[in-house]
């Protein structure tokens, strides 16, 4: 994306089809989200933005938006379209009535026209005028029994972004003499591999140490298990990835978080970068000094 023209792009649609998910899954993949903006303000954002700052942008539009109605929106889009050409594109969720009162219903939460009547009939006066503002849409997708998934895959894929989002892999080593750590998904305990501690001339180092590593692989028990964690990851990530998980955190803990958790550490780092993932790699036993 960074080599890529700045992006523009516009969400509106019937409120509890989605915009909130739409928005998350854009930020998700590097473009700034801005939600609920009066319509006066919007040329003053995307001046400053897209235009000067060269930052791509998500604009969430509905009936709570100041200034909102058909006629605005068919202006809006219209200038946007005349300025920014392809690198403008107006998406339009919507959902079946059916759909939208269970959505409403099972979050509890009130519809923004509720004030008018009952939420059957602010649904039903939401409908009516977004039906005015579809046909400006370029992307019109119905989230009709969609899950946020669902809805990530037909977004990404019609903006033809979907190869841009890839899930990050944090690992991490530890010492089990300190608690666990905060976050993690997965905790693999590498306890049971071969101890470099008891190997006088190996304790002094660490296991990003060649002279640790060439030990460490030579427990068949420890490589099994890391190989086991590869597999594992290999079947994990790209599901992650097709439904939006940000970040994935995996810690392997040892007795002194100093040799065994950072070689498999190390390790699996390694690994995922060759398999092309964002990985960030700490030891927090090391990086604190202890």
């Amino acid at each position: 994306m960074d080599d890529s023209p700045p992006r523009l792009i516009l969400v509106t649609g019937a409120s509890g089809a989605g915009l909130s998910t739409a928005l998350n899954i854009l930020e998700d993949v590097g473009i700034m989200a801005v939600d609920n903006l009066p319509i006066a303000m919007i040329d003053t954002l995307v001046a400053l933005e897209v235009e000067t700052g060269g930052r791509s942008l998500a604009i969430g539009l509905d009936v709570r938006t100041t200034g909102f109605s058909p006629e605005a929106v068919e202006t809006l889009v219209g200038n946007l379209r005349r300025k920014f050409g392809a690198q403008f594109t107006s998406v339009f969720l919507s959902a079946s009535r059916d759909d939208l009162l269970r959505r409403f219903n099972a979050t509890r939460r009130q519809h923004p026209l509720q004030h008018i009547g009952s939420l059957e009939e602010a649904i039903s006066a939401d409908l009516a005028r977004m039906d005015q503002v579809m046909p400006h849409g370029d992307i019109q997708i119905d989230t009709s029994a969609a899950k946020p998934s669902d809805l990530r895959q037909s977004l990404l894929s019609r903006l033809e972004m979907d190869k841009e989002f890839q899930i990050q892999v944090r690992l991490l080593s530890f010492s089990y003499r300190r608690r666990l750590p905060d976050h993690s998904d997965l905790v693999i305990d590498m306890r049971f591999a071969s101890n470099p501690h008891w190997v006088a001339e190996l304790r002094q180092f660490d296991g990003r140490d060649p002279r640790v590593i060439t030990y460490l692989e030579a427990d068949e028990v420890a490589l099994g298990v890391i190989d086991s964690v590869k597999s594992m990851l290999v079947q994990m990530l790209p599901r992650m990835s097709l439904e939006g998980r940000p970040i994935l955190t995996v810690a392997f803990g040892c007795t002194g978080g100093k040799h065994r958790s950072v070689w498999a550490t190390e390790t699996v780092g390694k690994w995922l970068r060759d398999e092309g993932y964002s990985v960030k790699v700490a030891h927090r036993e090391i990086d604190a000094g202890s």
